[in-house]
């Protein structure tokens, strides 16, 4: 988990928003199913909602304010992370996947 909060914090994001540690735990969840697409609005926002006793809307929200912060202030480093130029702002399931790709395929982190 280490290795997902240091990327976290790396494009921008910090433990003031909730949105980190639900962010966190989606890179996780993606990790661990990367044989199969993840349906974020089905695998992702109830059990993240049952954990932080939420909302899956609210799931939702706070990861997207987290995107919005990302994009806004370091789109420089998504696109090092995306591998090549992102033209327009991900969708929170994109994000989460292109998070949990990179850090799956460089492991050295």
């Amino acid at each position: 988990m280490r290795k997902v909060y240091h990327l976290i914090r790396q494009i921008g994001v910090t433990s003031k928003y909730k949105g980190y540690y639900f962010l966190a735990d989606a890179i996780k969840m993606a990790m661990e199913s990367l044989e199969y697409p993840l349906r974020i609005t089905k695998d992702v926002y109830p059990p993240l909602a049952r954990k932080y006793k939420s909302t899956p809307n609210n799931i939702e929200h706070d990861i997207r304010t987290v995107v919005n912060v990302c994009w806004s202030s370091n789109k420089d480093q998504l696109d090092r992370i995306a591998g090549y130029t992102l033209s327009y702002k991900p969708t929170n399931s994109e994000f989460v996947d292109m998070l949990a790709y990179y850090l799956s395929e460089n492991e050295w982190m």
